[in-house]
């Protein structure tokens, strides 16, 4: 998370958490909530433990910085090294491609910040029907291919205009194929259909409050709303599938010294996982809410710090990324999940 490296020269990995709305989506007006103080102060479970602990040095890894899985349930992560990584749930690499270049199938991620070489800007996601979606920064484009990394198409060139990025960033793929895609440096987030035309753009200086700033987003709830982080205004924003704000929810930000969040992600039973801006650096805790908003869980940072948000499998494999690099297998230990 390049930018936010920058932006925030403070050094928690923490986690605050977004909290999804349950029942049908709202229309009107977007509301607006803040989680009670006194809540963050409960002793609470902690949300999961640890089953396996996969270094980036047994998987080849050089600082990995997005992270997906497959409808078949293995990992797909890319990293420093211009490549996508495939594993196995049981933490075996299967396959890589990719490289430094411009061409069909090659990788330009870049640091928001030309003198720091130590992160880039890059995000990959997979589709229901197994294509993989990767945010090229530096090539302003979208790249899909199919599970063996086979170049299937590219959406998106540099500049202002219709369908164009500037650096795109974050992306998520709905069950219809339809692709959402952050452009980090225009703070827009734009709809493109499964063959890339473009459907729609919201964000950008001259939108309501909710939608100036910038957007991470990663995971789309079981209503199919978006679940969209206004890092900048530290709201979760819900966002239907026209583009419309339909809910929104400012999170506690303990354990946060920037209160500001970055990321969430959402189980099959609508609990949500947001993590902080400060990534990487020292410990802090992540907390948990229920569907109806209710702080139900605190993973205490001083065990092991995570980098970003849990990713949630189709046969309940829950992996996520440590601030050292690793992948951890989780399992969830909320009632339900």
């Amino acid at each position: 998370m390049e930018r936010i490296t920058t932006r925030l020269a403070a050094a928690a990995a923490v986690v605050g958490l977004a909290v999804l709305a349950a029942g049908c989506v709202r229309t009107g007006a977007a509301a607006t909530g803040t989680s009670p103080a006194s809540a963050a102060s409960r002793a609470l479970p902690s949300p999961f433990t640890i089953t396996a602990n996969y270094t980036a040095k047994s998987l080849g890894l050089t600082q990995p910085e997005s992270m997906a899985v497959g409808p078949d349930g293995d990992l797909y992560v890319t990293d420093l090294s211009q490549l996508v990584t495939v594993i196995s749930p049981a933490g075996k690499v299967l396959r890589r491609w990719g490289k430094q270049g411009a061409g069909p199938g090659e990788f330009n991620f870049i640091s928001n910040d030309p003198t720091d070489k130590r992160t880039v800007q890059e995000s990959i996601t997979v589709g229901s029907d197994g294509k993989v979606y990767v945010s090229d920064s530096g090539g302003a484009r979208v790249e899909v291919f199919t599970p063996q990394g086979n170049f299937v198409r590219e959406f998106g060139s540099y500049g202002n205009g219709r369908g164009q990025f500037l650096r795109p960033f974050d992306l998520v793929v709905d069950s219809a194929g339809d692709v959402y895609v952050v452009d980090d440096e225009a703070e827009t987030l734009s709809k493109f259909s499964p063959s890339g035309k473009l459907l729609w753009t919201i964000g950008g200086a001259t939108s309501s409050q909710d939608l100036v700033g910038h957007f991470h987003v990663t995971s789309i709830d079981s209503h199919g709303r978006l679940v969209v982080v206004n890092d900048d205004q530290n709201k979760i924003l819900y966002i239907d599938q026209s583009g419309h704000v339909v809910d929104a929810f400012s999170p506690s930000t303990v354990g946060s010294s920037t209160g500001s969040v970055c990321e969430v992600s959402v189980d099959r039973s609508g609990n949500s996982y947001v993590s902080g801006c400060n990534n990487p650096g020292p410990t802090g805790p992540m907390l948990v809410y229920d569907r109806t908003h209710r702080l139900i869980a605190e993973w205490p940072g001083t065990i092991t710090s995570l980098r970003r948000s849990p990713v949630f499998g189709p046969h309940d494999e829950v992996f996520a990324l440590a601030t050292d690099g690793s992948i951890l297998r989780l399992h969830i230990t909320l009632p339900g999940a």
